[in-house]
């Protein structure tokens, strides 16, 4: 495009144009607004500092059960990464624990226990006044 400014002919590109207008436009916005570091602080001291429910994280400005965002989101990473942590190890663990817990269900002690538990339930069951949700079945041997 050209202009014809005092019988000079200039030939400016539009986009350079518009590119310029808007650095001058965003300079002018900053520095009406003030420090943007101080912007910056405001804006991240306002947003940790909002309350949150202690639950979900949902934003919650009143309630007793109400924490600031920052403490709701630091509880929830430690939560977050114990869980992960106790997986992983369980995960590799896994054949050491099937083991002793076989190992302790093997244990006279523990069969006992149950069959104990078992003839107890059975017998809470008949003297209820509710149907008796067992039957029993007697076949002959082969």
């Amino acid at each position: 495009m050209g202009n014809n400014i005092m019988g000079v002919e200039l030939n400016l590109d539009q986009e350079y144009i518009k590119g310029a207008v808007e650095d001058i436009v965003r300079a002018g916005i900053v520095k009406a607004l003030g420090d943007p570091s101080q912007i910056v602080n405001a804006a991240l001291k306002q947003t940790i500092n909002k309350k949150v429910d202690r639950r979900t994280g949902e934003l919650a400005e009143r309630g007793w059960d109400t924490v600031p965002y920052l403490n709701w989101l630091a509880e929830k990473v430690v939560e977050d990464t114990v869980r992960e942590c106790i997986k992983e190890y369980v995960e590799e663990n896994k054949d050491t624990f099937k083991a002793e817990v076989l190992k302790q269900l093997s244990k006279p002690e523990f069969r006992k226990n149950t069959a104990v538990a078992f003839i107890d339930r059975i017998s809470r069951c008949a003297i209820s006044q509710y149907d008796m949700p067992i039957s029993v079945e007697f076949k002959p041997l082969d």
